[in-house]
């Protein structure tokens, strides 16, 4: 479990944009490297992840902590992946109404942008990869994708949907 607590606290120390930043990392950590969890099942965990309320990267310690080792697990994970957040952001908040007008600091956030945005979208790329490519796939992302971004339809709606979808289409197989 001490492994697994350094595993997320060094997670939270190293990843800036928030939760989905932090998805491709988790996975290559837990899924790639150490092996506890599998690939398929790391998909699934991040769909349940998402519809909770909440952080993405916080949910997705919770629910890997709690396969691995149940309730100290989840508590674990918890604790390790918002440990740095919270430290982290209590020290920027105090220095940051000090030096809020510095170049340097100013430069940094503007830096770390773009890098935010590509392991989003390498995030996005690498879940495509493991969702199967039928006609319901593709029509529902597209759907979904357009219900979110062009007609503000609230995700969690869209979320339920796809889950409802899912369960009635497989009940019928």
């Amino acid at each position: 479990m001490l492994e697994l607590f350094v595993t997320f606290l060094k997670i939270g120390f190293f990843t800036f944009g928030g939760g989905y930043a932090m998805i491709p990392i988790i996975e290559k950590e837990l899924v790639i490297n150490k092996k506890l969890v599998k690939s398929e099942e790391f998909l699934d965990y991040i769909s349940v992840a998402q519809s909770f309320p909440g952080a993405i990267a916080v949910n997705l310690s919770l629910l890997l902590g709690y396969k691995l080792y149940k309730l100290k697990g989840a508590i674990i994970c918890l604790i390790g992946i918002v440990s740095p957040s919270f430290i982290s952001i209590l020290i920027l908040a105090y220095y940051y109404n000090l030096v809020k007008d510095s170049n340097v600091l100013n430069g940094f956030f503007y830096g770390v942008r773009p890098v935010i945005v590509s392991l989003l979208i390498y995030s996005f790329f690498n879940l495509s990869k493991k969702i199967e490519k039928n006609k319901f796939n593709i029509f529902f992302i597209a759907l979904s994708f357009i219900s979110v971004s062009f007609l503000n339809i609230n995700p969690i709606f869209v979320i339920l949907i796809g889950g409802f979808l899912g369960v009635w289409i497989l009940s019928k197989v």
